[in-house]
């Protein structure tokens, strides 16, 4: 595997444009970003018609290329925190957010 990688972030919500984020391989297999991201292009670029170009939010549906937007993303997360409850989680679906994605991605993979 490779030491680094680098992500460009096209546009952020700051509108901070084009800013590119290297994160080195912390030598943890485990929890290794280096590893994850090349999972992550490895499994896109399996998809037929992508190149090097093609964005990490791609998904092969319905027997083509498609894209999970952020909104996308909220909207689901909102409507599962409002299918089980507050009573439940102890969290309004207003609280939540794609930041939940991230944090909750990395402590699964820590706790395996």
């Amino acid at each position: 595997y490779a030491d680094c990688v680098s992500i460009t972030f096209e546009r952020q919500k700051k509108d901070e444009r084009m800013d590119t984020v290297t994160q080195m391989a912390p030598g943890d297999s485990l929890l290794c970003r280096v590893r994850q991201w090349a999972a992550v292009i490895k499994q896109i670029r399996s998809y037929s018609g992508t190149t090097n170009k093609t964005q990490v939010s791609a998904v092969w549906r319905h027997g083509w290329i498609d894209h999970i937007t952020s909104k996308m993303m909220t909207n689901a997360l909102e409507a599962g925190v409002a299918a089980v409850g507050y009573e439940k989680l102890g969290i309004k679906k207003g609280e939540i957010g794609t930041h939940s994605i991230r944090s909750g991605a990395a402590m699964a993979t820590y706790l395996g």
